[in-house]
């Protein structure tokens, strides 16, 4: 890796924005953590987010912490924060069997922008100027047991260090906006190694099965976003795609400026086991 670094990143930040490492004998995180670290990019945590991980060793986490009969939509990681990861590094320790499903999809911004520019032009104007705005609703318990803490003043300064905002509900519960701000669901990709281009950039695609009324992402304006041209995007991410069908000891990098991903559903109880790095 670090011989080739130069050629790794043209591949990473120019196109097609995505390596599959196959063959290269890595089997567990510490041995992951190692390739991991030859890129010499800093580390970064895991935070805001509704994704249960669990930090392992070094750069590595756990994936999700779903059950594997759970899909989860595309996304680019992080993309409600300011600050995000520039890559996204995948490693496979347990796979799943070849026809049980749980592959992961990638799937380039460039290619869903480009087209649902075409279908929904007033969409993607919005989704840039206006921007997003991301949250979750939590119950009492799931805040409590998130801040580790029964006190809303705690919670509120736990959550002021990630820059959230905590919004009280009467039922006890909270809305929880992530962060500071909004978020353009589409960015130009700065000159030079990434390249002068619009992409999709969001969590938009995330919202299905979970959330199928889009609640959990709104316009800087109070505003909904429209189901059909959401829907017209989420089907377009799916015809775009690759798969990665994965094979114990594989290792896929991406560059989440411009490469969204996805959990596909496997059939339950399929051991699968991923682990994730978040590069800056």
């Amino acid at each position: 890796i670090q011989k080739q670094k130069l050629w790794l990143e043209g591949q990473l930040f120019g196109s097609p924005g995505a390596i599959l490492f196959r063959g290269f004998g890595v089997s567990n995180a510490e041995e992951f953590a190692r390739v991991v670290e030859a890129f010499g990019y800093e580390s970064m945590g895991y935070r805001a987010g509704a994704a249960r991980r669990k930090h392992i060793v070094g750069p590595v986490y756990t994936n999700n912490g779903l059950d594997a009969e759970t899909e989860l939509g595309f996304h680019n990681e992080m993309s409600y924060l300011a600050d995000y990861p520039d890559l996204v590094v995948f490693f496979c320790e347990v796979a799943p069997p070849p026809s049980a499903g749980g592959a992961t999809g990638i799937v380039q911004g460039k290619a869903i922008y480009n087209r649902i520019k075409k279908e929904f032009p007033e969409f993607t104007e919005d989704l840039e100027n206006k921007g997003l705005v991301y949250y979750n609703l939590r119950s009492e318990e799931s805040w409590k047991r998130v801040y580790e803490t029964n006190d809303r003043a705690e919670a509120e300064a736990k959550a002021q260090i990630s820059s959230r905002t905590l919004l009280w509900l009467d039922d006890g519960g909270v809305k929880e906006i992530l962060s500071k701000g909004t978020r353009k669901g589409i960015r130009e990709l700065e000159s030079g190694v990434h390249g002068n281009n619009k992409v999709w950039f969001n969590s938009i695609g995330s919202a299905k099965p979970w959330f199928p009324q889009f609640q959990y992402f709104e316009f800087s304006d109070g505003s909904k976003l429209p189901a059909k041209a959401v829907e017209a995007a989420l089907k377009i991410m799916d015809e775009e795609q690759v798969s990665v069908e994965w094979q114990a000891g594989d290792i896929v990098v991406l560059n989440n400026h411009s490469v969204l991903h996805k959990k596909h559903a496997a059939a339950p109880n399929t051991p699968r086991k991923i682990l994730v790095s978040m590069l800056k």
